[in-house]
């Protein structure tokens, strides 16, 4: 029964077991790998929080079973990847808890969730989804159907401008995996009430979406000098950013979204496009981007 213990800058990967806990397993460690990082491996047994909280101990098969969860994944990553250092433990505590607090050290969080689909995809595991709105730091949600390396990054641009952190990240990790960027601006067509229905209006509007893309070009023409060796190809899809990111998912090998995520484990409160995109697209991490911007 360790208490958590993590490496300042690991990659930390979430394991229950599950095929799909193995993929995000082999994406961890792919990402420790790039980021030259220690992989550490945690499996957090859920054991009754009242019991738990009375410090009653699990039961010694129930914590074998665990530790062999553990034991597997640390052989299983050691065996494919040699060069690697990885580190395993096994915590008593909510998983959602563990993880959260395990990404105020980490340079990531890794975990799986279930499969995909508009209806599929609502079942987004709840631990999968409080820990990405809740981390400190980024988390890579991942299903048994996320695509290999070699796909550009794909990054939902805030059209305000107000989360920069996204850009870089999106930037930092198109470095990391040696290819290139799509910057995705989504703005839905201009719908005008009936009651202002007017020509007017419609114009104003159109010439708010051309200053916002204009606004969007020079931007990213500024992040484009900072990391030349990057190839950018931006994206103006005219529909709704969620639509937009899960299109361009399907090029990507993953998707970078923002998040300002609201405190207190027991409210899952992340942005309506991040919670779309997770539900839909099979490889997303989620930035965490400063309460202070507009939400």
């Amino acid at each position: 029964m360790d208490t958590l213990d993590v490496p300042e800058g690991a990659v930390v990967a979430g394991v229950d077991g599950s095929a799909r806990a193995a993929r995000a397993l082999e994406l961890a460690a792919r990402e420790a790998e790039r980021r030259r990082a220690v992989l550490h491996v945690v499996h957090a047994f859920p054991w009754l929080s009242q019991a738990h909280g009375w410090e009653f101990a699990p039961e010694a098969g129930a914590m074998s079973v665990a530790e062999r969860v553990v034991a597997d994944a640390v052989d299983q990553v050691r065996a494919a990847h040699g060069g690697l250092t990885v580190t395993g433990q096994v915590v008593v505590d909510d998983p959602t808890v563990v993880l959260v607090e395990a990404s105020e050290r980490a340079a990531i969080v890794v975990i799986g969730a279930r499969g995909l689909g508009r209806v599929a995809g609502q079942l987004l595991g709840s631990v999968s989804q409080k820990v990405a709105a809740h981390a400190h730091g980024p988390v890579l949600v991942v299903r048994e159907q996320a695509p290999d390396d070699g796909g550009p990054v794909a990054v939902g641009a805030d059209p305000s401008g107000d989360a920069p952190e996204v850009l870089e990240y999106a930037f930092e990790e198109a470095v990391r995996r040696g290819t290139g960027l799509l910057a995705v601006l989504a703005v839905e067509p201009e719908s005008v009430p009936p009651d202002y229905d007017d020509d007017r209006v419609t114009t104003l509007l159109q010439q708010a979406t051309r200053t916002t893309q204009e606004r969007f070009r020079a931007d990213l023409a500024a992040w484009e000098r900072r990391y030349p060796g990057v190839p950018v190809e931006p994206l103006l899809p005219r529909q709704h950013p969620v639509e937009a990111l899960v299109t361009a998912a399907e090029r990507a090998c993953v998707v970078v979204v923002g998040s300002r995520g609201r405190r207190g484990l027991r409210a899952v409160r992340l942005g309506s496009v991040a919670r779309g995109v997770l539900h839909r697209a099979p490889a997303v991490v989620v930035v965490r981007v400063p309460a202070a911007g507009r939400g």
